[in-house]
């Protein structure tokens, strides 16, 4: 069919130029000219994805020891070698620093290997590296939002990659690498490589059969617990988050308590600097944008992994910091909740009420009112204490009460008009 064919006015076909070749036959000249630039090109590209592929610095010729203690034979890294050279190199680059052929341009960037540093794998802290499930999860479902697709190749093959990429050090300063000196084969002051995570199933979901019950825990412990709106949209009016809060703390005020301020722009994200990746990154707004690694067939399971163990070092991980596993997995209820409504009319609706709503000053918390005085402390007609009585200042709350009708006999003796005396 003609590309063009639907272009016209009505919905036909252009009719032929008057000096144009209906024979489907090309000037000779012509034809050459469009063979010899085809040819060109046909040889720059081979020229571009080949030549890479046939250099044979990054080959092995004896295994390497990495994080964790685990041993990898020469021939598997060989073949690690060749398998990320035909996936991976287009966007992550020969040497595994991010900036292969394809890259420029790439939001977000693809990952740069030789630093060591694994946003969606359950890492939360410096010293942690990835366990090759959560790196295999990554290869083959991908990164939603991302250039990085879910790759259809065999178990063999993803294996391979992982334990090549290990081998990415960081480059001098001129550009070399030389495979060695990798954080995957980073030793600590004790001599110890650094610690991999064990292999990690989640727990049972509390809220199966229940799942409105946990979408109105989860909103909630979203804005008001986790503090999750510091990063991401608080999805409602201040007003009524605000009063949201101030029910919580009435119903439980060991969870909860009246929200005190608000981020200026509490309506969208807020984008946080990463020194580590060198740039700035976004949270997502959960009904507009892709949820990285939250895949729709087990979307409930990926968020509480998410929240349970962090982004790092850009997100805090929740587990055992202050929520129960029954919390993490109401937010994560609460959150599906939200990326279900992803280009639904709902989304829309709720959007326009977070732009539009008015302006929301939280109300001043009232003054605490001054305690009663105890009994038999002097005071003046206003009800103060007056200043300079050393028998109030001196006495015990009990020996006043005790010598009040003394104390008030005095007084009245004291305060009494003097009578003059008469004239001689």
């Amino acid at each position: 069919m003609n590309p063009r064919a639907d272009n016209g006015a009505e919905g036909g076909t252009h009719a032929p130029r008057a000096n144009s070749r209906t024979d489907g036959q090309m000037p000779e000249k012509r034809a050459k000219q469009v063979s010899a630039v085809a040819l060109a090109a046909t040889l720059a590209l081979v020229t571009a994805v080949a030549a890479p592929a046939c250099k044979r610095e990054a080959n092995f010729t004896e295994g390497r020891t990495f994080a964790g203690d685990v041993s990898v034979d020469a021939a598997t890294l060989n073949d690690g070698h060749d398998a990320y050279m035909l996936y991976c190199y287009a966007c992550h680059g020969e040497k595994g620093d991010g900036k292969g052929p394809s890259s420029y341009g790439l939001r977000p960037p693809p990952r740069d290997f030789t630093k060591g540093l694994f946003k969606f794998a359950r890492v939360r802290a410096g010293d942690e590296m990835p366990n090759d499930e959560d790196l295999t999860r990554i290869v083959l479902g991908g990164l939603h939002g991302t250039a990085m697709l879910p790759w259809d190749i065999t178990n063999k093959e993803v294996n391979a990659i992982i334990q090549y990429i290990k081998t990415l050090g960081p480059l001098t300063e001129d550009g070399v690498q030389e495979h060695k000196g990798s954080k995957w084969e980073r030793k600590n002051k004790k001599g110890n490589f650094l610690k991999v995570l064990e292999p990690w199933q989640p727990e049972d979901d509390p809220w199966v059969g229940k799942a409105q019950t946990a979408i109105q825990r989860g909103k909630e412990l979203y804005h008001l617990r986790a503090e999750c709106m510091n990063c991401h949209p608080g999805y409602d009016t201040k007003e009524e988050l605000y009063k949201m809060s101030v029910e919580a703390a009435k119903r439980d005020s060991s969870v909860f308590s009246p929200l005190k301020s608000f981020r200026e722009d509490l309506s969208h994200s807020q984008a946080k600097k990463s020194d580590e990746y060198g740039v700035q990154i976004m949270p997502p707004d959960f009904t507009m944008d892709f949820v990285r690694s939250a895949h729709p067939e087990s979307r409930i399971k990926d968020l509480y992994r998410v929240l349970s163990f962090g982004v790092y070092p850009i997100m805090p991980a929740w587990k055992g910091a202050g929520l129960s596993d029954s919390d993490i997995y109401a937010i994560a209820y609460y959150v599906k909740s939200l990326i279900d409504l992803r280009g639904t009319p709902a989304a829309l609706e709720l959007r326009q009420r977070m732009n539009q709503q008015k302006a929301f000053d939280i109300p001043k918390e009232e003054e605490p009112k001054p305690a009663d005085p105890a009994p038999g402390t002097p005071t003046d007609a206003a009800g103060e204490k007056k200043e300079g009585d050393p028998a109030a200042a001196d006495k015990k709350p009990e020996d006043a009460a005790k010598d009040a009708p003394k104390d008030a006999a005095k007084d009245a003796v004291r305060d009494a008009p003097k009578k003059e005396e008469p004239k001689k």
